[in-house]
């Protein structure tokens, strides 16, 4: 006689549980012997998952994936700490067919989630440690700021020209200095409105300036812990590279050795050539759309430096320009500048200004 009450024994069995992630709900697919077992939505809680899989198929071995993105790293960790293995992987890795390129949809989304990690063909991203995530988020504000500060500067010139007021030829390239405030200050206006329209947004340019120098003695200060006062010293004996490139690339990076060589770190950054290959034909494109792209752009940044520092970058970039144009050359010479850091790094040395490597 069957026993129609008895629970089923998921033992030795592997749900794959792929997770699109929202901010309201999550739409959760369930894999088990490359079978699809489950599609629901549910609330954005991880107990509320980790009930509901233990209920359901007590005994399992639970595999768990979501996108990288708005959501942080909390729900992996939520979800490990309980026994559950999850991983984030970069949306850009889970692959995808044109039928379902074309039909998009949250269930759509974690099927392929599902399905592709129990092909294995998904790839953890590197989860930092709550404290390096907390102070990579402290280095990442800097360039909030500094956005922020820019939107409220073209608002002011936008401001100007829309009145008809024409900024001086002595201050059209000047980069915001006391001279040209002081003049934006004392500026005549028509209307009493548009005065203290701009007072205003000067006030608060002048707001964003002291909030920044503020945040740059708290990312100084951070960088004097025993996790960062090392490297740091490395980090900064290479030309072009100051306080604020290191302390991104130390936040960014995080542990230098899970890159085992410079191509897979030079791909990280985003600096590696794109391929077009076919056959006996080989075709080199420009550089990989797919960048980190804070840590591209300071060392494109550090790179113009280097070049008027180090004898070795000078020869260097003479050399690329002659062959590929200036703006092509900067992208080699900033590949060359990442390569030494990583030397610097890994074998914990200061670099030596004139090193041809």
């Amino acid at each position: 006689m069957t026993n129609i009450n008895k629970k089923p024994d998921f033992t030795g069995s592997t749900m794959y549980v792929g997770i699109d992630v929202h901010l309201k709900s999550w739409n959760v697919s369930l894999y088990c012997n490359e079978l699809f077992i489950k599609n629901f939505t549910q609330p954005p809680e991880p107990a509320h998952l980790r009930t509901f899989l233990t209920k359901n198929y007590p005994g399992a071995i639970y595999k768990c994936a979501y996108e990288s993105g708005f959501c942080g790293n909390w729900i992996q960790r939520d979800l490990t700490e309980n026994g559950i293995e999850c991983i984030v992987v970069n949306a850009a890795d889970v692959p995808t067919t044109d039928k379902s390129g074309k039909n998009k949809s949250d269930k759509n989304d974690s099927q392929r989630i599902a399905k592709s990690l129990q092909s294995g063909f998904l790839h953890a991203v590197y989860i930092p440690d709550k404290e390096l995530e907390a102070d990579r988020q402290l280095v990442r504000c800097i360039e909030r700021f500094n956005r922020d500060l820019t939107r409220i500067k073209n608002r002011i010139k936008g401001l100007l020209y829309q009145i008809g007021i024409k900024i001086p030829e002595h201050f059209a390239k000047c980069k915001w200095s006391k001279k040209f405030i002081l003049w934006l200050q004392q500026l005549e206006c028509s209307d009493k409105s548009i005065k203290l329209t701009l007072t205003h947004q000067l006030q608060m340019v002048e707001l964003y300036r002291q909030q920044k120098l503020i945040l740059l003695r708290d990312v100084r200060t951070m960088l004097q812990k025993d996790r960062y006062k090392d490297n740091l010293n490395y980090l900064q004996s290479v030309p072009g590279i100051g306080p604020i490139t290191s302390a991104s690339l130390l936040t960014e990076v995080g542990d230098i050795n899970r890159f085992i060589n410079f191509e897979k770190l030079n791909c990280f950054v985003g600096f590696y050539p794109s391929e077009f290959s076919s056959g006996e034909r080989i075709h080199h494109g420009t550089i990989t759309g797919r960048k980190h792209n804070r840590l591209r752009s300071l060392l494109i940044e550090a790179s113009w430096v280097a070049i008027r520092i180090d004898p070795a970058f000078t020869k260097a970039y003479n050399e690329f320009k002659l062959r590929v144009g200036s703006e092509r050359a900067i992208i080699k010479i900033a590949r060359k500048l990442l390569s030494r850091i990583r030397f610097v790094w890994v074998n914990q040395v200061t670099y030596q200004i004139g090193l041809v490597k």
